[in-house]
Parts: structure tokens; C-alpha cells; sequence
């Protein structure tokens, strides 16, 4: 990227614009914790590739151990803040 270009992503109704740790719904504030925007933020980094689950482990939590159960908890309290489910699909995040 170009010095001085900021990076955003944009995907069906929601922005995410890393730099202010911000993720609008049609421009309104989604909350998420910390680690669950840092995820989505390294999805959307990562969009196109399959990223493997031990990957994304070490990206949000490097030089520390935890278990799957952390990384499934994040993925599907994002799931449920972009509302993706069994009934709509999976629109968002692949499994």
C-alpha cells in the first residue's frame, strides 16, 4: 500500500477501518471486544486464503498458549455481530 493511503475493508453492510478500531453496520458502531475485532480485522487482511486455525492463534495471541475454545468464542460472537447463522449461511466467515 502507498505511504499515506489508509487501509479500510467494506463488505455487505459494514465498514472496518483498522486504524480507528472501528466496525460501522450502515454506519452505525458494532461493539466488539478487542481480540474479537483484531480477528475479523486478520480475516479481512487474509480475505481469499483459507487461514489454518493455528495461524490465526499465533497472530492474535503470540508467544502464549491457548486453547481452541478461545478461538472458537471469538469466531462465533463475530459471527453473531455480523449475523451470520445456520438460517442466513455462512455470508462472512467461511469454515
Amino acid at each position: 500500500m502507498a505511504p499515506g493511503l489508509k487501509r479500510v475493508y467494506d463488505f455487505g453492510p459494514f465498514h472496518l477501518d483498522p486504524e480507528e478500531r472501528v466496525l460501522l453496520r450502515e454506519g452505525r458502531p458494532v461493539p466488539l471486544t478487542p481480540k474479537v475485532f483484531e480477528t475479523l480485522a486478520i480475516l479481512l487482511e487474509n480475505s481469499g486464503r483459507l487461514i489454518e486455525k493455528e495461524e490465526l492463534k499465533k497472530k492474535l495471541w503470540p508467544e502464549t498458549f491457548v486453547e481452541d475454545g478461545n478461538l472458537t468464542f471469538n469466531i462465533s460472537v463475530l459471527r453473531k455481530a455480523l449475523g451470520d447463522d445456520r438460517q442466513n449461511g455462512n455470508r462472512y466467515i467461511d469454515s
